[in-house]
């Protein structure tokens, strides 16, 4: 029997017909206190050694770190700890080449989307090298999700975010656990959370999500963020509710395979993110809402995003495309509780239509006559 044509790239909708492609992900260790069992995880994976890849800040400035290599013991090999927002490729190149000399025969990424995006990106380098696969473990500290995909986005030496993508590039294993989380500062927590908003909503009408699990999933992702964001906010110290919202967002992106981007306001976020030094969680901060309104307008789009209103506790009007704005109106309304509004101004992004013309470029691969370049215009200018 042949499969759906959605696994040849058409469109896949919410019907009851659909198929999904688990990533090669083996394993998702959850709850406080667990990265003590990493050691156990590295074993059942078939490792003997780890080489852990972190930024600076986590590394310096909080425990975690030392944590980690505590709980590693002798399976510790090494440390890279200068990795950098957007992941520059160069810091990339220092580490794999630290790594291939360290003996190290497994990745352990600590941190938000740039170390475990590094991580991925050497195991890429390390394949093109030597013809092998190196298996990572992501322990994420924020709500950013790089650990359920297969991409690994980097900054190149010119400033643009490039990626590679691989099925072997997944983490093979995740390991949750909310008491290293309660040391993220609480911007870069929260805006993440928005982060993992904005990958739930935009799957709900990314064409090739299935609705089962992918949707489903999501829309209880989108429950729990929007339940578990502000009680985080109102209680920074509480490792729980970082353990629940971790788990939250591993639903919002709930690993399958799929090739391209993930939806218009991450596009948005890709062109404006490394470029003007904008955080990946404060472009959805900036995005998502008027990216909602946007598909609103689209009467398959509008139908999908509908469905989300029962679950962020509004009421509804009875009209899909009503609902849709609904959500916007909700999505913009949070980002201020969360205290996170700001605008592209405040990046020191550049207006004027020559700039919007670049950025919404960008973010379309070079189409310029793509059916939303002209609203992608129109929603860069409401952001200053």
């Amino acid at each position: 029997m042949a499969l759906p044509s959605d696994a040849q790239g058409s469109i896949c909708d919410s019907s009851a017909a659909g198929i999904y492609r688990a990533s090669p992900a083996k394993l998702m260790l959850y709850g406080n206190g667990t990265t003590s069992q990493l050691k156990e995880v590295i074993l059942q994976l078939g490792g003997t050694k780890a080489f852990v890849v972190t930024g600076q800040s986590l590394y310096e400035k909080t425990p975690v770190i030392k944590n980690v290599e505590k709980h590693l013991d002798q399976m510790h090999g090494g440390t890279f700890y200068r990795i950098g927002q957007h992941a520059p490729i160069q810091l990339i190149r220092d580490a794999t080449a630290i790594m291939s000399k360290s003996g190290c025969d497994i990745l352990v990424s600590v941190g938000g989307g740039s170390p475990i995006d590094s991580a991925k990106a050497i195991a890429h380098n390390i394949h093109k090298e030597t013809g092998r696969w190196v298996s990572s473990i992501a322990i994420p500290t924020t709500l950013s999700v790089a650990e359920t995909t297969q991409n690994a986005g980097f900054t190149t030496d010119e400033g643009h975010k490039i990626s590679v993508s691989d099925p072997e590039q997944v983490p093979t294993a995740v390991i949750y656990d909310g008491e290293n989380a309660i040391y993220t500062p609480m911007s870069l927590w929260l805006s993440t959370g928005m982060r993992a908003l904005d990958h739930a909503v935009e799957l709900m009408y990314h064409p090739l999500a299935p609705e089962i699990p992918t949707k489903r999933l999501c829309l209880e992702a989108i429950k729990d963020l929007f339940t578990y964001l502000p009680q985080s906010k109102v209680s920074p110290d509480n490792a729980e509710i970082r353990s629940k919202l971790f788990l939250a967002c591993y639903a919002s992106l709930f690993p399958f395979l799929f090739n391209g981007g993930v939806g218009l306001s991450h596009s948005i976020g890709h062109a404006i993110g490394a470029s003007y030094a904008i955080p990946h969680g404060i472009t959805s901060c900036l995005s998502l809402a008027p990216v909602v309104r946007l598909k609103a307008s689209n009467a398959d789009e509008a139908e999908q995003i509908a469905r989300i209103v029962p679950y962020i506790g509004k009421e509804s009007a009875g009209d899909n495309v009503k609902d849709a704005r609904v959500v916007a109106d909700a999505i913009a309304t949070l980002v201020e509780e969360l205290g996170l509004k700001t605008t592209l101004t405040a990046y020191n992004v550049p207006a004027g239509e020559e700039e919007e013309d670049a950025i919404a470029s960008r973010a379309l691969h070079g189409d310029k006559e793509h059916k939303d370049f002209v609203n992608l215009k129109h929603i860069l200018r409401s952001l200053y």
